[in-house]
């Protein structure tokens, strides 16, 4: 595959990419707000000679999703740090992230610094951030300054300073304040700058003081309270590519798809994303895949005190001791359940599943594990009838082509074969004709069939598939209650029963997934779709007739 083919199929998601030589060295490493439209880019005609020459000089393509644009700026930094690409060079990103800094004086202050050109952070105090949005650290610095009355003065100088004067100075300057009350501004200060619940808290609070001194019409006190509101709610952004803190650690996640073993591994070397590095393997029958990839990864060393996973691997324990002698300390396995650990992981998961699924819409790759289903469904077709009273019955087929509709694909039926009101006959007939017809031509058949409807309706639809000798993955979708109807045949392997008797005792429950489920949005996409555009037809045959 070519670096063009290659850029096509990069997601409309933020991120880092890296061009790499032949032998797998990073020649650059830039961030994109949009991965596919990033990269489209460089293969534009007038690009300029220096680009060109780059990609004359790259032989590989490869990139890493993240949340944030603000995010993939970090990430591309420390990899820009740690590799220090040829044609990345002239690029001084040390001196892009600021940091929030409190001092631990008697009465503290509250500064920005930066980084040293060795990455090392300057010592004393507590330490925030790093702040990533332009000048979003200096908003941040001088709105935070005001509504806490953190000081600019000097300690009991004998005279009050203009700060105070102008309400945003305790009066530190001239003694009027001890320090223990003065602490109380700064404690706030910290919570809000510690972001997570403290920050939720601190903004609230900050919002009701807002609203009573609007209310007193103070509003010079209420306007660098707005401010800073405004500035912890969009600037002050909680990264997770970098920390102020010194620490080792592995992050690690793992899938399984088609019996291979998918890793990708975050490493944090003194607080900073250093290194990210993709692994896949078969899996022998009944192995674990990340109690197979572990001892064979850490073979070599480099173990770090702390490794988090995004799942528990089988024999724990001896996992732990196994890293811990070939340490000579404590080696931990952690499954974090919260914070930002979690998200690191869930992001590393998130670039595993795009990798898998060939860049596919990650529902596709959800609904194929939730069903399950032989394939990533990158095709649906979904059935769906109308009628009045048993007159002009008609159907539809909604078309979904790699989670989008294909509006070309859409298809249109006139019930023949059927007297009266018969839905699940009807379900049969155009069924039936869909796929006789696409057999015949010899036409591509799609990854799964949803029915608008339940157990009945399903029924008819795999009588239908059935009398074609057609195995393809069918379901139903109920509205009532969206419960999704799987026969057992939709999973890997088994092939389509004539029927799902409703009344069979090893029939299964109805799938429910939540409504949250990215998974059932498609579907219910699909389902609306095809109802939308059969009531479209059925309105207009109702028309035709009503004119003649």
């Amino acid at each position: 595959m070519d670096l063009c083919e290659k850029a096509r199929k990069a997601p409309h998601l933020p991120g880092v990419y890296t061009f790499r030589a032949a032998d797998g060295t990073p020649n650059y490493i830039g961030k994109a707000k949009d991965l596919r439209a990033r990269l489209s880019s460089y293969f534009a005609s007038n690009i300029p000679d220096k680009t060109r020459l780059m990609l004359q000089k790259s032989h590989f393509l490869d990139w890493t999703v993240t949340d944030s644009e603000a995010e993939a700026l970090l990430l591309e930094s420390s990899m820009i740090k740690r590799h220090y690409p040829k044609y990345n060079i002239e690029l001084r990103d040390n001196d892009r992230f600021t940091y929030i800094r409190i001092t631990d004086e008697k009465y503290p202050r509250m500064e920005l610094i930066r980084k040293a050109r060795g990455g090392k952070m300057p010592s004393g105090g507590k330490i925030f951030g790093p702040f990533t949005s332009g000048s979003a650290h200096v908003l941040v610095a001088s709105t935070l300054r005001k509504a806490f009355k953190i000081r600019t003065c000097r300690p009991n100088q004998g005279r009050l300073c203009l700060q105070y004067h102008l309400g945003y100075c305790t009066g530190v300057c001239a003694g009027l304040i001890s320090a223990e009350e003065y602490n109380k501004g700064v404690a706030r200060l910290a919570d809000a700058l510690s972001g997570g619940k403290k920050l939720e808290c601190t903004i609230a609070t900050m919002d009701e003081e807002m609203r009573a001194a609007s209310k007193k019409h103070e509003f010079e006190r209420a306007l660098p309270l707005r401010n800073s509101i405004r500035a912890l709610s969009s600037l002050l952004e909680h990264q997770k590519m970098e920390s102020a803190t010194s620490r080792d650690e592995d992050f690690i996640a793992c899938q399984v798809h088609g019996g291979i073993a998918h890793v990708q591994l975050f490493r944090q070397i003194a607080g900073v994303i250093r290194d990210q590095r993709k692994y896949s393997f078969p899996l022998q029958a009944g192995a674990e895949a990340l109690s197979e990839f572990l001892p064979r990864f850490y073979d070599t060393g480099g173990i770090p005190r702390t490794i988090y996973v995004s799942d528990e691997p089988a024999s724990l324990a001896a996992l732990e001791e196994y890293l811990s002698r070939k340490r000579n300390g404590q080696a931990r396995i952690v499954v974090p359940g919260k914070g930002d650990k979690k998200k690191l992981l869930d992001l590393l998961q998130k670039n595993i599943s795009l990798e898998i699924s060939g860049q596919a819409d990650a529902s596709l790759l959800e609904l194929e594990r939730a069903l399950p289903l032989p394939t990533i469904p990158r095709v649906i077709e979904c059935f769906d009838i109308s009628n009045l009273f048993g007159t002009s019955v008609v159907g539809a087929l909604s078309r979904f082509v790699d989670g989008k509709p294909d509006k070309a694909g859409y298809r249109r039926f006139r019930i023949r074969g059927v007297g009266g009101q018969d839905d699940f006959a009807s379900i049969r007939e155009i069924v039936y004709r869909r796929y006789f017809g696409l057999k015949k031509r010899g036409e591509p058949l799609p990854d799964l069939i949803v029915i608008d409807g339940g157990v009945g309706q399903l029924n008819a639809a795999l009588s239908a598939l059935g009398e074609l000798s057609l195995s393809i993955p069918c379901v139903s979708l109920a509205k009532e209650f969206e419960e999704i109807y799987v026969p057992f045949p939709c999973g890997k392997g088994i092939r389509h029963r004539a029927k799902l008797d409703a009344d069979s005792p090893e029939r299964s429950e109805p799938l429910t997934l939540p409504r949250s489920s990215s998974a059932l949005k498609l579907l219910q996409h699909a389902r609306d779709e095809a109802h939308r555009f059969v009531i479209s037809y059925h309105r207009l045959l109702r028309k035709k007739s009503m004119k003649e």
